[in-house]
């Protein structure tokens, strides 16, 4: 097996959420404060490497998905803050 079929592997990323969970402690509200807390900081990170480094190294598909599913979580997050405000501006009217 070569690193291109080990990465593009679905145990792969059974393995590294199961870790990542793992590791934070499994409360779906506190990895979703994480998520939130650090958009600025994954966003960037997940967008750089997948619509420059990944493409490079020849994983064009893998960064296409990367950056679908990072730009979808990303958007929640936007509408999830809007919410939020939205909520807070009707409460104090």
């Amino acid at each position: 097996m070569d690193a291109q079929e080990l990465l593009q592997s679905p145990y792969t990323a059974v393995a590294v959420i199961g870790s990542a969970l793992g590791s934070i402690g499994y409360l779906p509200l506190d990895l979703w404060t994480i998520i939130i807390d650090t958009s600025g900081l994954w966003f960037p990170a997940i967008a750089t490497m997948a619509s420059t480094i990944l493409p490079e190294f020849g994983y064009e598909s893998l960064g296409t998905q990367l950056l679908v599913a990072g730009a979808i979580v990303y958007v929640a997050v936007l509408l999830y803050r809007m919410y939020g405000r939205i909520k807070n501006w009707s409460e104090n009217r």
